[in-house]
C-alpha cells in the first residue's frame, strides 16, 4: 500500500511538473486584464473603483479576481520596494498559482486512479492551447478554474452540503456571473434530490449571501447592479441572428484551432451516454447550456476564452467515466496526436511568431489567437513602458462641488484605441475614454456604429469630447444632454445624497429611456 501511494504520487508529481513548466513557458498578459490595472492602481491611491479616478463606472467584470489582485499588490507594495511591472509578475503569479491548484485538486481529488485516468485528464489541459493560454493572461480564467474544481470536489461527496455549494457558486458568481450558467444544474439537482428542500433552499440563500452583497453594493456605489461591460456588450441593437451566426463561429474557431476541446466535450457526452451517472450528467447539463449562452451572446474575440470552463468540467467527466484500459488508451493517444501535432500546440505556438512571421493570428471573423499576439510583442520588454509609480507621482486631488465629487487631476480627455496599455500609461490625471464604451456608462446605452465580436464602437456624441475635457455639459443633442446630467448624479455625485438614490432608482425603472429615443433613432 505505501508502495502504491509512493508511486501514485510520483505519477501525479511529474504530471503536474510538466503542466506547471507548460503554462509558465507560455505565460502572457492580455491588453484586456490591463484594464483591471488601472482600476487597481486608482482603487489603491484612494480613487474609487472605477477605470477613471473618482468616476464610479465597473469596468471590470471580474470583482473577486480585481480584489485579489489588489490585494496581493498591497502587501507587496506595503512589505517590498517597488520594482517595475509589479502588477504584470503578482497577476502571472496568481494565475500560475490558481492554475497549478487547479490541475493539483483534479489528480488529487476527482481522477480516478491509475496511470491512464491520470494521463488522459492532464494531458487534455495541457495540449489544449485554449485551456494554456487562460492558464494565465491575467484575466478570471484560472480563478474560476480553480473554484469549479472546488465546487465539482463538493458536489461529488455521497451526501454534498448545500450551504457549501451554495457559497462556492457565489464565489464563482463573483469571479464571473455568467460562470454560474455552469454549475447551477448540479446546484439545482442536488437540491431537488434532498430530504428537506425547505430547509436546504434557505442554506442555498444563506451561501449566496456574498454575491448579494456585492450585487446591493454594485447598485448603491455603481449604481447599477451589473458591470458597465455588460452594458457595452449587450446593449448593441445587433439582430440575434448575426450575434448566433458569429457564436457558432467562435465554436468553429476552436475546432478548427483548438480541436481538443470538442473531441472532450463530445467525449463526455458519450461515455454519459452508455454510463449514465446523474451527478456527472447534470454536469454536463451545466455545459451545454453554457455552450448555448456563448452561443447566444456571439461568443469573444479571444479564441478559446469562453471554452476553458467547458472543458475543465468536461475533463472531470472523461477522467471518471472512462475506466476500460483500452478506451483510455484510444482517447489519449487521438488526445497526444490531436495536441502535439497541431500548428498552435501549446508545445510549439510560443516560438511561431519568431520562426513564421506571417503566421495567422486572427481568422476572417475577427477571432485572435490573442495569446500568440501579445506573447511574441511583450517578452521582448513592451511592459517597461507601464508607469504603474505614475498613480503615486501625480499631484492630483479630490474634493466635493456641491453635489458632485470632483477630480482636480484631470488634465485632459483622451479617446484610446483601447483601454488596456493605451490608457494605463496615460496615469491618473487624463479622462481616458474608448469608443468600445467598455468604462463609459452613457456611451454604453447608444447605438452601435459598427463593430467586431466583442469590440462594439459607437461615435461620440458632438460636444461630449468637450464635456469630458472641461467638465462642463456641452453635449448638443438636448435629450442626450439631460439624460448625460443625471447619469453624471449617479457616477459622481455625492455616494449618499438622497438626490443620487432617487436617480438610480429612475434608471432603473427606465423613467429616462425616452430621453435616448430621438438620439438613438437619428443615429440609426
Amino acid at each position: 500500500m505505501k508502495n502504491s501511494n509512493t508511486e501514485k504520487t510520483l505519477i501525479i508529481f511529474s504530471f503536474l511538473l510538466f503542466y506547471l513548466l507548460l503554462i509558465i513557458r507560455n505565460a502572457w498578459v492580455s491588453d484586456d486584464a490591463i484594464i483591471t490595472f488601472r482600476v487597481v492602481e486608482n482603487f489603491l491611491a484612494g480613487y474609487g473603483l472605477g477605470y477613471n479616478p473618482c468616476v464610479r463606472v465597473q469596468a471590470f467584470t471580474h470583482p473577486l479576481w480585481m480584489f485579489l489582485i489588489s490585494l496581493a499588490y498591497f502587501m507587496q507594495r506595503s512589505f517590498i520596494s517597488s520594482a517595475p511591472n509589479t502588477l504584470f509578475y503578482i497577476t502571472i503569479f496568481l494565475s500560475v498559482l490558481f492554475s497549478f491548484l487547479t490541475v493539483f485538486f483534479l489528480l488529487n481529488r476527482i481522477t480516478k486512479p491509475g496511470v491512464l485516468s491520470l494521463g488522459l485528464a492532464v494531458l487534455i489541459l495541457s495540449l489544449s492551447s485554449g485551456f494554456v493560454d487562460f492558464s494565465t493572461s491575467g484575466l478570471e480564467n484560472p480563478l474560476t478554474h480553480f473554484l469549479l474544481v472546488v465546487f465539482v470536489i463538493v458536489y461529488l461527496t455521497e451526501s454534498p452540503k448545500l450551504l457549501p455549494l451554495s457559497f462556492i457558486s457565489s464565489l464563482i458568481m463573483l469571479n464571473r456571473m455568467d460562470a454560474f450558467v455552469l454549475i447551477f444544474p448540479a446546484l439545482l439537482y442536488t437540491w431537488w434530490t434532498s430530504n428537506q428542500r425547505k430547509n436546504d433552499l434557505v442554506k442555498i440563500l444563506i451561501g449566496l449571501i456574498p454575491m448579494i452583497l456585492w450585487e446591493l453594493f454594485s447598485l448603491f456605489y455603481f449604481g447599477f447592479p451589473f458591470p458597465n461591460t455588460a452594458y457595452a456588450k449587450l446593449n448593441t441593437g445587433i439582430s440575434d441572428v448575426l450575434l448566433i451566426q458569429q457564436g457558432l463561429d467562435y465554436l468553429l474557431n476552436s475546432v478548427n484551432w483548438d480541436p481538443i476541446i470538442f473531441f472532450t466535450i463530445g467525449l463526455a457526452g458519450v461515455s454519459l451516454f452508455f454510463e449514465q451517472n446523474r451527478k456527472f450528467i447534470f454536469l454536463f447539463v451545466g455545459v451545454l447550456l453554457y455552450l448555448g449562452y456563448v452561443i447566444k451572446i456571439g461568443g469573444d474575440f479571444m479564441s478559446g476564452r469562453f471554452l476553458t470552463a467547458p472543458l475543465l468540467l468536461s475533463t472531470v467527466i472523461v477522467s471518471n467515466q472512462l475506466v476500460a484500459e483500452r478506451s483510455q488508451l484510444i482517447e489519449l493517444s487521438i488526445v497526444i496526436l490531436l495536441g502535439a501535432f497541431s500548428l498552435r500546440s501549446p508545445l510549439l505556438s510560443s516560438n511561431m511568431v519568431l520562426y513564421l512571421p506571417n503566421y495567422p493570428i486572427s481568422d476572417r471573423n475577427g477571432i485572435a489567437d490573442e495569446r500568440l499576439h501579445y506573447f511574441g510583442n511583450d517578452r521582448k520588454g513592451q511592459f517597461n513602458s507601464f508607469i504603474e509609480n505614475g498613480f503615486r507621482d501625480y499631484e492630483v486631488g479630490s474634493e466635493f462641488s456641491g453635489e458632485k465629487w470632483r477630480f482636480t487631476g484631470f488634465s485632459k480627455a483622451y479617446v484610446a484605441d483601447a483601454l488596456g496599455k493605451p490608457g494605463y500609461k496615460k496615469g491618473p490625471n487624463v479622462y481616458v475614454i474608448d469608443n468600445f464604451a467598455l468604462s463609459d456608462p452613457l456611451l454604453a446605452r447608444l447605438p452601435v456604429a459598427e463593430w467586431d465580436i466583442g469590440h462594439f464602437s459607437r461615435d461620440l456624441p458632438e460636444g461630449y469630447y468637450e464635456t469630458l475635457e472641461t467638465g462642463e455639459n456641452k453635449i448638443v443633442d438636448p435629450g442626450l444632454s439631460l439624460y448625460y446630467s443625471k447619469l453624471e448624479i449617479i457616477t459622481t455625485g455625492r455616494l449618499g445624497s438622497w438626490d443620487r438614490i432617487l436617480e438610480i432608482w429612475k434608471f432603473g425603472t427606465g423613467q429616462y429611456d425616452h430621453l435616448l429615443e430621438g438620439y438613438n433613432s437619428a443615429a440609426h
